[in-house]
């Protein structure tokens, strides 16, 4: 068996909560977490 002979596998990214905000998408003022985009997760 070599390389060639390897089907590709997919790999799901990893999400990790933002730090920032706590998941939430949300700063303390309510405005969009500038870390995260508003996402949640970086």
């Amino acid at each position: 068996m070599t390389l060639d002979d390897l089907e590709p596998v997919e790999i799901e990214p990893k999400r990790w909560q933002c730090c920032h905000c706590g998941g939430t998408g949300s700063d303390s003022y309510g405005d969009t977490c500038p870390h995260c985009q508003g996402l949640g997760f970086c």
